[in-house]
């Protein structure tokens, strides 16, 4: 279990992943399953550059020895040893490394998570997502590289040209499709209230924005990038521990504009910063879902034990100061 084992392993799946790409014979399972892998092990190359406990499974006392450095006193050779899984491993990546740097979130890593693991599993997986998956899977990869300080050309190789064309032409892609949805959205903005700016169509305007139809836990207003009306994100749940209280945040999935009916969803949030960030809705502590229910099992604990070392830290202030007089 060692960082550069991980990441040279990456390199040559990654590459055979690559080298299959676009051939005559072109196997898509061949190249799923091998740039999954390829992400999945520079993942955990990463864990392992800070320690390698981060990818065994903590329930399995000999794979802790492994990663221990005591191999011998384990009972099972290392190669039986059991780690993390790949989004397990995405996830605590993700934690370690600042907001958003790995510019994938945990739903579209599934996605390639999913497909290498029904290619190994059952042989079968969605072709159609080929495209996405490449390219997410390389923003990954080239994260990694980043944060572990390493040559990105080594990496690439040969296939360095190939990395770039992949990531130019989703995004190409990308953007041609978000203007079609634009310019769909517009006209159906016209048809629904005309064109022309009166108070009758303002009164309108206002009255439907107010409707959402998003799915997930929570959701939240946003202007929408077609129309500049307000729309709606919708996302699930979670908690963000990165500043000093723990928050409570919507990870958005989606949007919907109920003016003009502009509908995005997955990684395509990313190209708009205001629909793909994060959305703050309180502390954990005080936060109270729509069925009234708290997080009172963990988050007042939380908040209790943030409460004492913030009042520890204002008697030790004050200590000093009678200490200096």
């Amino acid at each position: 279990m060692d960082k550069n084992d991980l990441l040279n392993s990456s390199k040559r799946l990654m590459h055979l992943a690559l080298g299959d790409l676009g051939a005559p014979d072109q196997q898509a399972d061949v190249i799923v399953l091998h740039a999954g892998v390829a992400i999945e092990h520079a993942l955990k190359a990463h864990l392992c550059s800070i320690d390698s406990s981060l990818v065994v499974d903590g329930r399995d006392f000999p794979s802790l020895l492994h990663a221990a450095g005591r191999g011998e006193l384990a009972k099972k050779p290392l190669p039986m040893i059991k780690t993390i899984g790949a989004v397990e491993a995405f996830s605590r990546v993700n934690q370690i490394l600042d907001k958003g740097e790995l510019g994938v979130k945990v739903d579209d890593f599934r996605v390639i998570a999913d497909a290498r693991n029904g290619v190994a599993h059952i042989g079968i997986h969605d072709t159609a997502q080929l495209e996405s998956l490449l390219s997410n899977g390389l923003k990954i990869v080239d994260a990694i590289l980043v944060a572990l300080g390493e040559d990105p050309a080594d990496y690439w190789g040969e296939f360095n040209p190939l990395h770039d064309k992949i990531l130019e032409e989703k995004r190409r892609a990308d953007l041609i499709r978000i203007e079609a949805l634009k310019i769909r959205a517009l006209k159906t903005l016209a048809a629904r209230f005309g064109t022309s700016d009166t108070e009758e169509r303002r009164k309108a305007i206002a009255s439907a924005q107010v409707h959402s139809m998003v799915a997930g836990q929570a959701k939240a207003m946003r202007p929408c990038p077609a129309c500049s009306n307000k729309g709606w994100v919708g996302g699930d749940l979670d908690t963000d521990f990165s500043g000093e209280e723990p928050q409570v945040i919507i990870v958005s999935q989606h949007f919907l504009c109920s003016i003009c009916g502009f509908s995005i969803d997955g990684y395509l949030l990313g190209y708009f910063d205001a629909l793909y960030g994060d959305i703050p809705l309180g502390p954990a502590a005080t936060f109270t879902y729509a069925d009234g229910s708290t997080h009172e099992d963990l988050w007042m604990n939380l908040a209790e034990e943030a409460a004492v070392r913030r009042r520890r830290e204002e008697e030790d202030a004050l200590r000093a100061q009678l200490e200096q007089a």
